[in-house]
């Protein structure tokens, strides 16, 4: 891992800039104007993990953004939809994890700490990623969470259905993902979905100051003490390919296709709508009691 905005190549991330201090990697993302999951935002986080993963030497890595309003969004549906295999599946038996998947699980499992430092919005994949992550914090009247599949016609696609239910509960966990409902920082602390919610002033000098203090430790404690507090809650992988099993056969359908053409209509992937992506779903919602997704309008 060399320099910033490179990888362990030497070659420059297109979206994620990055900083090294000793044993900590600082992730900065920087993919204007939403910080949507593009195609190279994808790319780039990727061959981030893996080559931090691979990286002897690095021991804490700290993900965080560029954009004060936007941690991380989710997939650009565009992208979605083009990444997707024509074929859809009719069995759990015929998929594997996805690319969002895979880019959890590298740091869920590699023996770094991992750490989300959330002072925007995190919605999708964006808010999946911070579950992976060991450690998460978010700041006080910044940091928002959605899960957001539901109210458009499908079901997570990025992990939320394994990782959110471990971190703060089956009850907590369905009623956030099956209304889209949106997360504050203060509530999320409060039912273990981030470690801290901070003042805005403060979050970046206690992460840095953490990442630190744990980058100082003995790598060997820090790797093994990692390894063995686990989750230890069942099989994550068999989860998450049942996850991307309906989440690819509710992706191929009229009825999702048409709430996502809605979202994006009233404001989906624009500045204003992701900034307000709870009351932005309920709309989706609203729109779909009128129109059912998918019918086909009388004049066709």
């Amino acid at each position: 891992m060399s320099g910033a905005g490179q990888d362990a190549n030497g070659d420059r991330f297109e979206t994620i800039d990055l900083l090294r201090e000793g044993r900590v990697i600082f992730a900065t993302i920087d993919n204007p104007p939403l910080h949507l999951l593009t195609r190279q935002l994808l790319a780039d986080l990727d061959a981030l993990t893996r080559a931090v993963a691979a990286d002897e030497d690095a021991l804490v890595l700290v993900i965080k953004s560029r954009d004060p309003d936007i941690f991380l969004t989710h997939n650009e549906f565009a992208n979605l939809y083009a990444i997707q295999p024509a074929e859809v599946p009719r069995s759990v038996d015929e998929v594997t994890l996805n690319g969002m998947h895979l880019i959890c699980e590298r740091l869920r499992t590699m023996d770094t700490v991992t750490i989300a430092q959330v002072e925007g919005r995190a919605a999708g994949g964006g808010a999946a990623l911070v579950m992976a992550c060991d450690l998460a914090f978010g700041s006080l009247g910044g940091a928002v969470f959605n899960t957001m599949s539901v109210p458009l016609g499908s079901v997570p696609g990025g992990g939320a259905s394994q990782y959110l239910p471990r971190a703060i509960g089956r009850s907590r966990a369905l009623e956030l993902i099956l209304a889209g409902l949106d997360l504050d920082a203060a509530t999320a602390e409060r039912w273990g979905y981030l470690n801290r919610a901070l003042d805005p002033d403060e979050i970046d000098g206690y992460v840095t100051a953490l990442a630190h203090r744990i980058g100082a430790c003995s790598p060997e404690a820090v790797r093994h003490t990692k390894a063995l507090v686990g989750d230890g809650d069942g099989d994550i992988e068999a989860g998450l390919r049942q996850e991307n099993f309906r989440f690819r056969q509710l992706m191929a359908t009229d009825a999702s296709r048409g709430l996502i053409d809605v979202f994006l209509e009233i404001g989906g992937e624009t500045r204003a709508g992701e900034l307000r992506m709870g009351d932005l779903l309920g709309e989706v919602l609203d729109r779909s009691r009128v129109t059912p997704p998918g019918a086909r309008s009388s004049r066709e």
